[in-house]
């Protein structure tokens, strides 16, 4: 009976390295899959003013990181969604990160390649040196500037706001005029829904809050600096698409890992909306 004892006890000894190994592996497969895979997020969007199908693809916040070698596998899954234009809001490189800004410029000047490319910076890359750069790539810079393009048979009229932080006064029609006739998009790196939708937007495109990085089930966000613990709970906008009076604003979690590699159940994020036409 010892003798029994004393196998199953050395036998258990043996078997807790494994285990311990095994549990370490599952927790760094977890905080990869979580930080360094790249997702795709779709919304759906319908409206009077869209007479075909448009599909525009979102990123935002990369943070200087990179998904393959030279971001091969962000581009790639870029151009498996067939975009017809690309926006861009922001941080695109972490400042004070030289190599960062070289790599946020050499994927963005990858993806007009792809598609027309529409641009606005976040708090990170407001350098005007980079934004230049940009330009003479052949991106487009919405530095409070506003477009109309044409896809297929639909005008869409394209904003971009470069704030990073709103005072109160705070109000689109002082330098751009509505636009009813054509469905319009707005890029801004930071929220400001009301006063978006007040304006008359139909669809803003945001970045800047990742998401809250750390995410649980029926919760969302754990924390967010501006919103505090469970900001979500407490009506704080910080991922997905929001409506108001038949505005719609989408905030996506965007690609990069800033400050730290903490994501969870956050997947980096290319965000996908198709545009179509009222059934």
């Amino acid at each position: 009976m010892n003798q029994q004892h004393f196998e199953k006890k050395s036998t258990d000894k043996k078997r807790t390295p494994f285990k311990l190994t095994l549990i370490i592996l599952i927790l760094c497969f977890i905080w990869w899959f979580n930080n360094f895979t790249i997702s795709v997020h779709t919304e759906i969007v319908h409206d009077d003013r869209i007479n075909s199908e448009i599909t525009i693809v979102h990123i935002s916040d990369l943070h200087s990181a990179s998904f393959g070698r030279n971001n091969a596998n962000l581009i790639a899954e870029i151009k498996r969604q067939k975009p017809d234009i690309i926006t861009v809001t922001g941080d695109m490189y972490t400042s004070n990160d030289s190599n960062g800004e070289e790599t946020a410029q050499n994927l963005l000047t990858k993806l007009t390649e792809i598609a027309p490319v529409y641009y606005v910076n976040g708090e990170h890359d407001l350098k005007k040196s980079f934004s230049e750069a940009l330009s003479e790539s052949g991106v487009n810079v919405l530095n409070y500037k506003d477009e109309v393009v044409t896809i297929n048979d639909t005008s869409l009229h394209l904003y971009g706001i470069t704030n990073v932080y709103y005072t109160p006064t705070f109000d689109l029609a002082n330098k751009f005029e509505p636009d009813s006739e054509r469905y319009s998009i707005l890029l801004a790196h930071i929220q400001n829904f009301d006063k978006f939708a007040s304006f008359g937007i139909d669809l803003s495109l945001c970045g800047d809050t990742h998401g809250g990085m750390i995410r649980l089930p029926f919760v969302g966000a754990v924390y967010t600096p501006d919103g505090g613990l469970f900001p979500e709970l407490s009506g704080n906008r910080i991922k997905g698409m929001y409506q108001k009076n038949g505005k719609r604003m989408f905030i996506t979690s965007g690609l990069g890992n800033y400050p730290l590699p903490i994501r969870f159940c956050n997947r980096p994020e290319i965000a996908v909306l198709k545009l179509k036409p009222n059934k």
